[in-house]
């Protein structure tokens, strides 16, 4: 798997590689259109323009339940795990059953066996794809789980959660452990918030994405579009190389696409099983793998 395809004039919304067979991957290029690719070769298979979100934010109400039974079997898929909405972005388990709803501002609701918990503010979140657990960052660097709404212990972190920096939770499906980062920091907790490890690191990071078995863990940057991979295990530094650098070396699925500009940021990120990644910058998806990076040297 190395390829490339230029979707979209504007920055791509979010990147998922679904769970079963065949992988796929789902790229959304707005909030209200999805497209699926093979993921082994990039081969279109599927693209769904959605109906708009309800404009209320009563997600509990038969609107939203509407909008969301739609989704909950796309193409096949199940029920995708993250749905972009103008009001929200939602957080879903693969049956349905349990879902996060993460404001722009910062506001998070859970809605379990159909009841809606609100949980406050939070700095980042993700949500087990089968288990329902929620690990939720707040502004004071502390991070909350909670279990099918209900909350079940609170761990502080030491993490320096700002406005200024990214924050990400990630939460490793098959490899029951968590992933978070303030921006300068990654720490890795087990499913109760129990801290096994901490980096801190000298670049600013923009996003983090783990391997559904904890074995790794990537992060862009915010100033030189680097990409980073790491040890799941220790969190060492094992290879990296820029993501201009992985785009020109991937195939082109298209017969004529352009690169994206040098000064485009990365906007979605996704690390699969086998070293499966994927990024994209402004309207490009590059589908690779971590071996094709520079391994750096075991010191």
């Amino acid at each position: 798997m190395n390829w490339r395809i230029h979707l979209s004039s504007q920055a791509i919304r979010d990147l998922q590689i679904l769970a079963g067979e065949p992988r796929r991957l789902a790229v959304w290029t707005q909030t209200n259109h999805v497209e699926l690719y093979d993921l082994a070769a990039g081969i279109a298979q599927f693209q769904h323009q959605i109906d708009a979100a309800p404009v209320d934010r009563d997600y509990g109400g038969a609107g939203w339940q509407t909008f969301l039974l739609r989704l909950s079997d796309l193409a096949g898929m199940g029920c995708p795990p993250r749905i972009p909405t103008a009001q929200a972005v939602v957080y879903s388990t693969a049956d349905g059953r349990s879902r996060l709803f993460y404001e722009g501002g910062g506001r998070l609701l859970m809605l379990a066996d159909g009841r809606l918990y609100p949980l406050g503010a939070a700095a980042a979140v993700d949500l087990h794809p089968t288990a329902g657990v929620a690990a939720v960052l707040d502004g004071g660097g502390r991070l909350s789980i909670y279990r099918q709404g209900v909350f079940a212990g609170r761990s502080d972190l030491g993490l320096r959660v700002s406005p200024l920096r990214s924050s990400a939770v990630c939460i490793a499906s098959a490899g029951g452990c968590i992933f978070v980062s303030d921006g300068r920091q990654i720490v890795k907790t087990d499913m109760q918030g129990a801290l096994l490890r901490r980096l801190e690191v000298h670049y600013g990071i923009r996003q983090i994405a783990c391997s559904p078995d904890g074995g790794r863990v990537v992060t862009s940057d915010s100033e030189a579009g680097l990409l980073r991979a790491y040890r799941g295990a220790d969190l060492w530094h094992s290879h990296q190389r820029f993501a201009q650098d992985l785009v020109a070396a991937a195939q082109q699925v298209q017969l004529l696409a352009e690169l994206p500009p040098v000064s485009a940021g990365i906007s979605a990120l996704v690390l699969g099983a086998g070293g499966a990644l994927g990024f994209a910058m402004a309207g490009v998806v590059c589908m690779t793998n971590v071996n094709r990076m520079t391994r750096l040297p075991v010191l």
